[in-house]
């Protein structure tokens, strides 16, 4: 199921759920309404929760491995021309950064703390020697 099947099952459930809800408010008095409840209308409360409660976990279980599934996305060396979506690893400056939130174009890891967390830092700088016929 996609994500817009489980939104529309909980639209028809929790559609439902009001519908019954606005029968039972409006088919019965007060003095009614404060009699203990039919067995029937027992099973028909819990089935109503038990099929909404369903449609939430397979929901929440599609997402949980949608999430899991993906792993570290590594969004190479920084670019201060791009943003980066919440858990992206970068690196810069001769660490590696995971962004804590979604970043905007120009937010510097090291510069913007609340945005990029270091992860790994080399032990000493790469300094990278070009070597003859290399240019």
């Amino acid at each position: 199921m996609t994500d817009k099947d489980d939104e529309q099952e909980l639209a028809m459930i929790a559609a439902r759920a009001a519908e019954i809800k606005a029968g039972l408010d409006a088919a019965y008095s007060v003095e009614e309404l404060r009699r203990p409840l039919s067995t029937r209308s027992v099973h028909a409360l819990i089935a109503g929760v038990t099929a909404s409660t369903a449609a939430k976990l397979k929901a929440l279980s599609a997402r949980i491995e949608q999430l899991e599934s993906g792993g570290v996305r590594y969004g190479g060396t920084w670019q201060r021309a791009l943003p980066y979506r919440k858990g992206t690893v970068v690196t810069s400056g001769g660490g590696m950064w995971a962004a804590l939130r979604d970043t905007s174009e120009g937010e510097k890891p090291g510069n913007a703390p609340d945005a990029w967390q270091l992860a790994a830092k080399a032990a000493r700088p790469i300094v990278r020697v070009k070597t003859e016929g290399q240019e």
